[in-house]
């Protein structure tokens, strides 16, 4: 929905009267790391699966999900000293077939959480690159300021709809007066001035924006709906939002979200093909066996395709 702008501390190393921002060079590389660490994640999460349960506990379903993928999870369990949290001992049934392991994950933590509480349950990606389960109370512990510039979403284009009329004869005769130039009236008629027209503010229209958001997205968090876990404020053409990964995940997305993948080709008999279906920057290569490929070779003496062209 918005760009964000995140203010990172630059930490600046003096040697001698030069000021070299050694800091600026490590913060990007922290950067780079965080980031890079979370593509790999979610890439993970985006093999796709096909699977069914039947009354499996969600212990074993989740610990099923972090096996397929590999990829690191930190679960919010309902053990120790935790008021709120998943039951490991909670059944789940349900079917999918040839869906991401993402959205497997997004569909068991749903079947979770009880009737009343829907929505209760959710996903995000902490800073460590890491994907992060449980009750959005739970959540709610990690936030983090962002700022999203709205101005273009402020932005009020005049609509230009009474044009003055142009009185050609009337420039005729004060030009055929042998008056020469100078004053006269002016040859435009109705001219009226629109600069009265009333504007929305800037500051009003933000507010509805502001309004827009806090009751589209996670109405029950915003501190303005009465709860605790988001705040948003609006200053010189931003919005200053304080709220968990997940409520900024539906703000502004997540912009190193791995690229598109690519779609699985449909298999014919006369042809081959090669089908990345996701992510395989973490793969590795165990090894060859011999496996029969069905292939057509085009005949016609002079006119044969090159071999693998297909027919």
């Amino acid at each position: 929905m918005f760009r964000s702008l995140v203010a990172a501390p630059i930490v600046w190393a003096l040697t001698g009267s030069l000021a070299m921002p050694c800091g600026v060079v490590a913060a990007q590389s922290a950067a780079r790391t965080e980031i890079q660490s979370k593509r790999e994640t979610i890439s993970k999460m985006l093999r796709p699966v096909s699977i069914k349960f039947e009354a499996n506990r969600l212990e074993d379903v989740m610990s099923f999900i972090q096996q397929l993928t590999g990829a690191d999870m930190d679960i919010m369990w309902l053990e120790g000293n935790a008021s709120d949290g998943l039951d490991k001992e909670t059944p789940i049934t349900i079917e999918v077939k040839n869906v991401t392991a993402l959205l497997l994950l997004e569909k068991v933590i749903a079947k979770a959480q009880a009737d009343s509480l829907a929505g209760a349950n959710g996903w995000q990606m902490a800073d460590t690159g890491e994907i992060q389960v449980g009750p959005k109370s739970r959540l709610n512990a990690f936030r983090r300021v962002e700022i999203y510039d709205i101005n273009d979403l402020l932005l009020e284009i005049p609509d230009y709809d009474n044009a003055p009329e142009f009185d050609l004869s009337q420039v005729l005769q004060q030009s055929g007066g042998g008056g020469g130039g100078g004053g006269g009236q002016s040859p435009f008629q109705n001219q009226e001035n629109n600069n009265d027209e009333d504007r929305v503010p800037r500051s009003e229209r933000a507010e509805e924006l502001k309004s827009l958001i806090t009751e589209l997205v996670e109405f029950d968090q915003w501190v303005d709906n009465g709860g605790d876990a988001a705040s948003i404020r609006y200053w010189q053409g931003s919005f200053i939002v304080n709220a968990p990964d997940y409520v900024h995940r539906q703000l502004g997305g997540y912009a190193w979200w791995p690229a598109q993948r690519s779609a699985a080709a449909s298999a014919r008999v006369d042809r081959r093909y090669v089908t990345l279906d996701a992510s395989y920057d973490h793969a590795t290569i165990d090894g060859f066996v011999p496996y029969a490929v069905p292939g057509v070779v085009g005949g016609g003496g002079g006119n044969t395709p090159p071999p693998g062209g297909g027919g």
